[in-house]
């Protein structure tokens, strides 16, 4: 008995999709001005189209290139419902996919990046999942942004895209074939977790809200942590109240970051600055010296007083400043560093507990004396910072030729103190922070009785030493007071050893 001859066609395999350099090598399959691409994709020929337990099939998606030649990000916005949505991001960030997400390389990005549901934030996350039920019960209008995530570049090479129109060859229209593997959010955390939360919801399944809830979610495709923490930087970091120095930790490409990295390499401050997410800069924590914020504040000191926002330094300044950033570090840990220990030697005390100069009201104020004694050199680089208003409209080579041009038509000012008197007057300053004369700048702190405040330290005798219990407020008034004093006439009333 012969079997009958049944005609099979051979697909066409995802890897003879043609990788479009313009889209960073994404698979792109050109419905529109491809006649043999159309009719591969009408007769259902292509490998990936028999592959949908792989990838989700996401129509009516736009496909576009962010931001500036070379440097594109690919982009792809659609508005699936609320049952896709929790489908393709599948990343919960109240509840992350541990299985998933580590193999991606996510969890470095998720450690770094995505904030605990812990007190005011699991609050908004309650407060958010409230809004939407009321939205899907017809109680409100819900007003939501778009949900901004990135897919990592471990399944870029498996992601393709179906072009249905390409008038605009910055923004391609059609169906994304993504990766089932999780997408992270870049912006929009607790707007995500409430829609997984309320996903979840009697109401939402009663009333359909799984297939009729609409939302827009835009994912950059092909994005490694690192870039993830820059985009992240990027996003966060542009006048916000995020937290400033994860933004900073998170940013390596503005000139300011920079500029800090070249400053501090090599130093005791390398490795020592707070991030946002380790062990800060508190009074009995001494691993390290200073967050990254405020050392972002005191090379803005050095430079111009803190007159200067960290977006008008750009790149052609880095090289000019730095040289006189690295002298200002090098100073401190030259000056103090022997007393930065860490972990604090037995029957001792942590070093901010005992000394000024381990506080930011303390580094940002030696910073500003710093550029007083330097400001002869300081002042020509800094004054054009920020001024040349058509630096948009300019190259990078034109705005720094006109910056150096305007540097040599500033009348610079004599320095208040020369940079070897400042080391010396540095040197013999008392630096503990109950001498009555710290005690006089920064102020005390007061018990329940109206009282000065004191504490017991170790100072190595068996009862220990009774010291009035100073402030370390890192205020622009207390700030100006320390430069006041060092580098006035009267500076020799530091040297004192008298207690409070």
């Amino acid at each position: 008995m012969s079997l009958p001859l049944i005609p099979q066609t051979k697909l066409v395999p995802d890897d003879k999709i043609p990788a479009d350099p313009a889209f960073g090598g994404l698979k792109i399959v050109r419905y529109q001005s491809d006649a043999s691409a159309r009719s591969q994709y009408d007769q259902n020929q292509y490998e990936f189209q028999h592959e949908l337990s792989k990838r989700h099939m996401i129509p009516g998606t736009t496909l576009s290139l962010k931001g500036a030649h070379p440097h594109y990000r690919i982009a792809a916005m659609s508005h699936p419902n609320l049952r896709l949505f929790t489908d393709i991001v599948k990343y919960d960030p109240s509840a992350p996919p541990l299985e998933d997400y580590e193999a991606l390389g996510m969890k470095e990005a998720h450690d770094q990046t995505q904030q605990d549901f812990k007190g005011a934030k699991k609050e908004n996350l309650a407060n958010f999942k409230q809004y939407l039920v009321e939205a899907i019960r017809g109680d409100r209008v819900a007003f939501l942004p778009p949900v901004s995530g990135w897919q990592s570049s471990e399944v870029f090479n498996d992601t393709i895209f179906v072009a249905l129109d390409e008038s605009n060859p910055m923004a391609l229209y059609g169906i994304l074939f993504l990766p089932k593997k999780p997408v992270m959010q870049s912006d929009g955390q607790t707007q995500t977790a409430a829609l997984f939360q309320a996903a979840a919801t009697g109401i939402a399944i009663k009333a359909g809200a799984l297939d009729n809830f609409g939302t827009t979610l835009e994912i950059e495709l092909n994005v490694a942590p690192d870039t993830a923490g820059q985009s992240f930087a990027d996003r966060n970091g542009r006048g916000s109240k995020k937290n400033k120095n994860l933004v900073a930790q998170m940013d390596s490409s503005s000139a300011l970051a920079q500029l800090r990295s070249k400053s501090i390499a090599g130093t005791i401050f390398a490795g020592r600055l707070a991030d946002g997410r380790s062990v800060g800069a508190t009074e009995t924590a001494t691993t390290n010296i200073a967050d990254l914020s405020t050392m972002d504040q005191m090379l803005l000191n050095v430079i111009s007083r803190g007159t200067r926002k960290p977006e008008q330094i750009k790149h052609y300044h880095v090289d000019l400043l730095l040289p006189f950033c690295r002298e200002f570090i090098q100073l401190l840990e030259e000056m103090f560093g022997d007393r930065w220990l860490d972990p604090t030697p037995k029957d001792s005390e942590p070093y901010r507990r005992l000394y000024v100069h381990g506080w930011a009201f303390a580094l940002k104020a030696l910073a500003i004396a710093f550029h007083d004694c330097h400001r002869d050199q300081i002042t020509p680089l800094a004054a054009p910072i920020g001024t040349t208003t058509k630096d948009e409209h300019t190259t990078a080579d034109e705005a720094k030729a006109a910056y150096l041009a305007a540097t040599k038509e500033v009348e610079a000012p004599a320095p208040v103190l020369g940079i070897d008197e400042f080391k010396d007057r540095l040197s013999q300053i008392d630096w503990l922070r109950y001498r009555k004369h710290w005690i006089a700048i920064t102020g005390y702190k007061v018990d329940k009785e109206g009282n000065k405040k004191t504490r017991v330290i170790k100072d190595g005798t068996p009862t220990g030493k009774k010291i009035v219990d100073g402030k370390a407020e890192n205020t622009a008034a207390t700030i100006s007071n320390v430069v006041n004093k060092i580098l006035s006439d009267s500076w020799t009333d530091l040297t004192k050893n008298t207690d409070a």
